[in-house]
């Protein structure tokens, strides 16, 4: 069972809004075992929609709409719907008192009549009372046994008119589809990675991909700034199979990918970090000096719940004053050799892990760019310190905006020090 997913506004078509509900919808119908098989983004135009409730209709079961059911002359949706299936609009009196909630000047008739759009539906489709808003929803079957779901655009509207209403139609259908035989399940996960590229993965798991497709797994990769997602899909006629095969999948993946990886869905690395120590010693403290990433790597550490256990604080010393001043770095090396060096990095590594007492201590200092004078911009230097005199220093170039060098040197950083954590574990057994 497949749909498509429309979502409308001529904000979204000039890039002024970015669609999140399309994303929203899509994983919930797959969470289902509905697979979205098209998205598309249509203006406020009830001939371009209509054209795209069309081509919808030809490869999709359902098709999934959201946005245009507002009162104003360019909220076009439910016209474009009965003009697709040749229905006529009807008023719906049950929607009165959904469609004029928020009116109080009960004189204005020309204010009412257009708040009372909103209770115009295509004939003999089904409606649906919005618990959130003005704008009433509906739901159409088609004469060959199809779907169109109608839902308002405001993301916190859409969600709940979702969830309540059209979740259960659809798992009503499924149940109705899978008495006949015609159910599919759909299971999917998220293996995140980072400092590694979509080439080099491709590379690593390419042994697993034929026996992925012999289970009906898909794999894909996708790359953002210092995440790198592998996105497995899996299919089967039950879900323990799915579930199993996705599984098995995930197992041989995960283990290649090594250190690379560090967690599934929306897991944050911090998360990872976290359990890390959780398995290693409950008491394991760590603190930061930070550069280049202005705080960015203590705030991340600090998103995960209970950081506070083992994360002793950070300095945020971005300028030459404040690494003299906090972290008592050497004036003349600064002078020298300027803020980003090697030996900057381990000094500085070195005074935060004493002025904390931790038992790991990280620092960072770089270039962001675009302005690096005679360096390139994305020169970074990471240093981790840990107990028995573990010592590491990094030089990586990060490539991307100011914002991603950052965010793939606080991805990276944090990957080592987890790296460095689990190797000390093996060590002592």
């Amino acid at each position: 069972m497949n749909c498509s997913i429309i979502s409308i506004g001529t904000e979204l078509n000039l890039g002024l809004v970015l669609d999140i509900n399309s994303k929203y919808i899509a994983e919930r119908v797959t969470d289902l075992g509905i697979e979205c098989r098209h998205m598309f983004t249509a203006s406020d135009d009830t001939g371009d929609i209509s054209d795209i409730i069309k081509y919808s209709l030809k490869y999709s079961d359902l098709v999934i709409i959201n946005g245009g059911l507002g009162p104003t002359d360019d909220d076009v949706t439910r016209s474009a719907v009965a003009s697709a299936l040749n229905l006529e609009l009807v008023r719906d009196k049950s929607l009165d008192k959904c469609s004029l909630k928020f009116f109080r000047n009960k004189n204005n008739k020309e204010i009412i009549n257009r708040l009372l759009r909103q209770s115009f539906i295509p004939a003999n489709s089904l409606p649906l009372i919005p618990r959130i808003g003005s704008a009433s929803g509906f739901i159409v079957e088609t004469r060959n046994d199809k779907f169109i779901f109608c839902i308002p655009g405001v993301p916190r509207e859409m969600k709940s008119m979702f969830k309540e209403d059209v979740v259960p139609f659809l798992r009503k259908i499924m149940e109705d589809r899978d008495l006949k035989g015609d159910g599919l399940k759909i299971r999917k996960s998220t293996l995140l990675t980072t400092d590694i590229s979509e080439t080099e993965i491709e590379e690593e798991i390419k042994e697993f991909v034929g026996r992925a497709e012999g289970m009906n797994v898909r794999i894909g990769i996708t790359a953002g700034p210092g995440i790198t997602r592998v996105i497995l899909i899996a299919k089967a006629s039950d879900e323990l199979s799915a579930d199993k095969n996705l599984r098995i999948i995930e197992k041989k993946i995960t283990g290649r990918l090594g250190n690379y990886f560090y967690g599934k869905g929306d897991a944050l690395i911090s998360d990872s970090l976290k359990e890390t120590i959780e398995k290693a010693w409950g008491n394991l403290t760590i603190s930061t000096a930070e550069s280049i990433t202005g705080g960015l790597i203590s705030s991340v550490i600090t998103d995960t719940p209970g950081s506070s256990k083992f994360f002793m604080g950070g300095i945020v010393s971005y300028s030459d004053y404040s690494k003299i001043k906090l972290l008592d770095i050497n004036g003349e090396k600064l002078a020298d050799g300027g803020a980003v060096s090697e030996e900057v990095c381990l000094e500085m590594a070195e005074r935060v892990k004493k002025i904390f007492n931790s038992d790991y201590s990280l620092s960072v200092t770089g270039y962001a760019g675009p302005e690096a004078g005679n360096k390139e911009p994305g020169l970074v230097y990471c240093c981790i310190l840990g107990p028995d005199g573990y010592e590491k220093i990094f030089k990586k170039i990060f490539k991307g905006t100011r914002s991603e060098v950052k965010f793939r040197t606080a991805q990276f950083v944090l990957k080592e020090l987890k790296t460095a954590i689990n190797k000390k574990v093996l060590k002592e057994g």
